[in-house]
């Protein structure tokens, strides 16, 4: 059974924002963009290994699509989790194509334009099977197995090893099923109840925590870098003026009476996690309290503090707001 569903990266949210909110001919843009590619490149070689996933999603499997856990030392991320009552399977995804060499010391790809080496994904997955050990062992979770896997998404790979360990802990993606099978099969008796793994599920929902990146640590760039203000929905202006609880555009002339809320997730993305009457006001470029504070009470954003004091952090549906507002620029773009 599907326990988490898989989201579009964070990062992907984060960059087409900060794209967005840069003059046209920012140096940093060509180097987000990159970063963006590369990011869907490694999100839908995941979606692909979900496709091939669909054979265990029964009542015996739980499938967690995408987890970051927080460690002692530092968070890390899964790329595809299966938990049962006999085991735990962690699956690290990459969607390359060529030929793949992999041995004890190297992991390289050799395509038309050369060979290129890569962090070696069994140490990288073996690392993360070493904190979900940490993690388990942090509460009282011990006697479940860890098992691991590498699996290539792109169907036009080859892969070629003599490694013991890259012939059993590496896979192309339509062999998925039969390599895992190989792996479960000398696992014994159930370890867990229904109790317990329903009470893992539990915490590893709970504990997911998706990681928001900063512009400074990012791209090293000041958040004087960024445009304020309220973009045109119709023309992509950052010049929309508030008259009368809706925003003209002096452009394009277009009206909306909700053009605000991408700004706010511009806010809660790429400047900080909360924000105040002043900051709104500073970001959106307008001058009233009034209207600041009818805009922020409106949009029911749960807050500490009381009158001048009052903070708003970001809502808790935060990311399938990000989530919905993808989805609609992706089909705009198609239309």
């Amino acid at each position: 059974m599907i326990q988490k569903i898989r989201s579009i990266p964070l990062k992907v949210h984060f960059n087409h924002a900060l794209i967005s909110r840069l003059l046209v001919n920012h140096p940093k843009i060509p180097i987000i963009q990159l970063d963006t590619r590369k990011k869907m490149s490694g999100y839908n070689g995941e979606v692909n290994t979900d496709f091939h996933l669909q054979f265990l999603n029964d009542r015996n499997h739980y499938i967690f699509l995408g987890l970051r856990l927080p460690h002692p030392h530092h968070p890390f991320q899964i790329d595809t989790l299966i938990l049962s009552r006999k085991f735990i399977l962690i699956i690290e995804t990459k969607n390359l194509s060529g030929t793949i060499n992999i041995n004890e010391s190297q992991f390289s790809q050799t395509t038309e334009h050369g060979e290129k080496g890569y962090n070696n994904p069994l140490l990288q997955v073996q690392r993360h099977k070493e904190q979900l050990q940490d993690w388990l062992n942090a509460h009282q979770f011990n006697r479940l197995p860890i098992l691991v896997l590498v699996a290539l998404s792109n169907p036009s790979a080859i892969i070629k090893t003599n490694s013991p360990k890259g012939k059993q802990h590496i896979c192309k993606i339509d062999n998925l099923k039969n390599q895992i099978m190989q792996l479960v099969c000398n696992c014994g008796e159930d370890i867990l109840s229904e109790r317990e793994l329903k009470k893992i599920t539990k915490l590893l929902l709970k504990e997911d925590t998706p990681h928001i990146p900063e512009i400074q640590k990012s791209y090293q760039l000041p958040h004087s870098d960024l445009i304020k203000g309220v973009r045109c929905p119709s023309c992509s202006s950052y010049q929309m003026e508030r008259k009368i609880k809706s925003w003209h555009c002096p452009h394009c002339l277009y009206q909306s009476q909700n053009a605000h809320k991408d700004a706010f997730l511009d806010y809660f993305l790429l400047v900080n996690t909360s924000i105040t009457n002043k900051e709104l006001r500073d970001f959106l470029g307008i001058s009233s309290i009034k209207v600041a504070s009818n805009l922020l009470a409106s949009s029911n954003f749960p807050f500490t503090g009381t009158k001048k004091g009052r903070v708003y952090d970001r809502p808790a549906n935060f990311l399938s707001l990000l989530e919905a507002r993808y989805l609609l620029q992706k089909q705009k773009t198609k239309a």
